[in-house]
């Protein structure tokens, strides 16, 4: 894509530059400029100074592509979107990966107005947008509460520019209405997406389905996310053990150990590994419910298959031992950490000791 020359008011200034592909790039071999590149990202007072520092002598090389300029922006971005926005100023010529990189910066710094105005920029140079470009400005609006509005851009606004919201678009969208419990619009939406799909739209993916599942366990709807589990499993998709512990935790929460033992076995059955979380959560539901000698077989089934407890694994067996008076076991366990002294299990130590 060839650069052009732009101005956003606040965000840049036009001047000459130098651009040059990709090949040429890869054949002149810029091994210092790429060292250079990933040390811009330091933060604090020093980290922007430096990346100043660096970007100067990138400016001052007759070799500096437009390819250079944008990867050290996105290095800075991804640390610090006030200090990238400074040196996107001082840029001599930006593109559509350079727009999208400020896009990113501002929606994170929430600065959705400065977004928007670097989006208009986008569309009124005449470049053809990729759902990746608005991604950053739609999580910003559902951080902000705004799903509605960031629902217009990716359903409404995206297909009339000519572009096609991804699964990411819509994980997305999902994402924020079920923050805002809104999971029932969230259902829908992913039901749109499958209708969608069967005339040549986005399919939705694990992400998708397991978002709203959660959604709907977070609201109570142990049954209609049930149903979207079994709804998935239909679609051939294969749950992950994010999907997995979302259930877990939505029936222990709820009071029902049968489904969420059956939930776990299932997962075993499936061949999906647990994970620390889901130890966990089982772990707190036993010791919440006075069965803390269970917890500590679900512990040691953990320990057998090569995970490794955290604080969190390790505070709550300590805690239902004491709850139910298991003075013995308390110790045991609290010897048992002795042998794997971290700093933090220090601390949990002298607090049952």
């Amino acid at each position: 894509m060839s650069s052009r020359r732009v101005r956003v008011t606040g965000l840049g200034r036009p001047d000459a530059g130098v651009s040059r592909t990709k090949k040429q790039q890869q054949n002149q071999g810029l091994p210092r400029q790429h060292q250079q590149q990933q040390e811009a990202g330091g933060g604090g007072r020093a980290g922007r100074e430096h990346a100043h520092h660096l970007f100067d002598e990138l400016l001052r090389r007759d070799t500096t592509s437009i390819f250079d300029l944008n990867s050290a922006l996105s290095a800075v971005a991804s640390e610090s979107p006030a200090v990238a926005l400074s040196l996107f100023n001082r840029m001599p010529r930006a593109d559509l990966c350079t727009y999208s990189i400020v896009i990113g910066c501002c929606s994170r710094a929430g600065h959705l107005d400065l977004a928007f105005a670097a989006l208009g920029r986008v569309i009124r140079t005449g470049w053809t947008a990729q759902a990746i470009t608005f991604s950053p400005l739609l999580k910003g609006l559902c951080h902000d509460k705004r799903t509605s509005d960031a629902m217009d851009i990716a359903l409404r606004r995206m297909p009339a520019l000519g572009c096609t919201p991804n699964a990411f678009s819509y994980n997305i969208l999902l994402k924020g209405l079920c923050d805002e419990n809104r999971s029932q619009q969230a259902l829908h939406l992913l039901h749109t997406m499958m209708a969608d799909d069967t005339r040549g739209g986005c399919p939705p993916d694990v992400v998708s389905y397991t978002t709203v599942i959660n959604g709907l366990l977070r609201e109570g709807q142990l049954d209609k996310a049930y149903c979207l589990f079994d709804e998935m499993l239909d679609q051939g998709m294969s749950p992950n053990c994010i999907t997995y512990n979302c259930l877990l935790h939505g029936y222990c929460s709820s009071g029902k150990p049968k489904e969420a033992i059956g939930i776990f076995r299932k997962m075993c059955r499936d061949g999906v590994e647990p994970d620390v979380v889901t130890y966990n959560t089982l772990m707190v539901y036993l010791c919440k419910n006075g069965r803390s000698m269970e917890a500590r077989k679900v512990f040691d089934s953990m320990v057998k298959k090569g995970h490794k407890p955290d604080s969190s694994i390790y505070g709550t067996l300590l805690h239902g031992y004491a709850t139910e008076g298991y003075l013995v076991q308390m110790h045991q366990l609290l010897d048992v950490m002795k042998h794997a002294e971290r700093p933090w299990e220090a601390t949990i130590r002298k607090r049952y000791a």
